[in-house]
């Protein structure tokens, strides 16, 4: 009898740093209290309703295995999960989410209006950590990647009606929007350990191509699998009009007729079920969600050799597997 292959928790890949984990939730809840209630409700609501803290993981992972082990590491991994729960409420904003990893969003809760400026607050929150921390080289790193996760935002929305948009220009976005706050995630974890020049610029590239590899596995999932694994309904990037990479191959590789059955879902102001199975069927037609997950193992191996020839330890280990957890999420 074949053996079935059991997929590791992400909760389990971090045992390494699980502690350390449990105070960047402490200071989390720290950093968002605010004399303004209503900053502080919505605040932690989002943080509350965050995920699994991928990001702080890798910073606190990275500092550990290059040899440092500090409060300013908590701090500045709660600072991160800032910095994503902020773009998470604009996200919402601008796409008209309702729920948020199953849910309802900040923006239905409290309006666009306290969506944003709390938002605002969150990244005014990271950057003050980020400089009370007091390493120029840290606070250089967080404020690149968020002017780069922004213009990762404005070129989406610049290019979500064009249906030639090609595999390499929807990876430039990808890259901008999700991958470099991975990348900075790993490579703050790095600075912290002042570890060398070029230690750290392997960090920012392992987090980098691990950041493109779990996106595309979420695009994945947005067509095959189930509302409470990934937290939002089956179809929402179809129906928000989103090109992904399982469309955008799609697109090149279908009939006339079927580009049609595509187009015609993603200017839809409503995605009913019998529109989504029509764009699914084509999907699995041509196989284009098992050729984006394809592209993201490929991302996700280029991450793992980055970081081999590092010494052996527990926290190399658990990057690793998270590289490979963050694609399995597809599979």
């Amino acid at each position: 009898m074949a053996k079935v292959k059991r997929r590791m928790s992400l909760l389990t890949i971090c045992l390494p740093v699980q502690a350390e984990l449990k105070d960047v939730e402490v200071a989390l809840a720290r950093s968002t209290t605010s004399e303004v209630e209503l900053v502080s409700s919505a605040a932690q609501y989002v943080l509350a309703n965050g995920g699994k803290r991928v990001r702080p993981a890798l910073l606190l992972l990275t500092a550990k295995m290059l040899g440092v082990q500090s409060s300013k590491a908590i701090s500045l991994a709660a600072a991160i999960e800032m910095i994503h729960a902020a773009s998470l409420m604009h996200d919402d904003v601008l796409d008209n989410a309702s729920l948020r990893r199953g849910k309802p969003s900040a923006n239905v809760k409290w309006g666009n209006q306290i969506s944003i400026l709390v938002g605002d607050f969150l990244w005014c929150r990271a950057s003050e950590i980020a400089i009370k921390d007091g390493n120029s080289k840290i606070l250089s790193s967080i404020t690149s990647a968020v002017k780069e996760t922004t213009e990762g935002e404005i070129l989406e929305m610049v290019r979500s009606s064009d249906f030639n948009l090609s595999e390499e220009e929807y990876l430039k976005i990808i890259k901008l929007k999700t991958a470099m706050l991975f990348s900075c995630a790993c490579h703050v974890g790095a600075l912290l350990a002042s570890a060398s020049e070029r230690s750290g610029e392997t960090m920012r590239s392992f987090g980098l191509n691990l950041g493109i590899a779990f996106q595309l596995a979420d695009d994945v999932l947005d067509y095959n699998s189930k509302e409470e694994k990934i937290g939002k309904k089956t179809g929402t990037d179809l129906c928000e009009g989103r090109l992904t990479l399982p469309i955008i191959l799609a697109l090149k590789r279908c009939k006339p007729e079927e580009i049609g059955v595509i187009k015609e879902a993603l200017v839809a102001n409503t995605l009913d079920a019998g529109a989504f199975s029509a764009v699914k069927e084509v999907i699995e037609r041509y196989q284009t969600d098992a050729s984006a997950l394809e592209i993201a193992r490929n991302f996700a191996a280029r991450a793992k050799e980055e970081i081999v020839h590092f010494k052996p330890s527990l926290e190399r280990d658990a990057l690793m597997a998270i590289a490979d957890y963050s694609v399995s999420r597809g599979e």
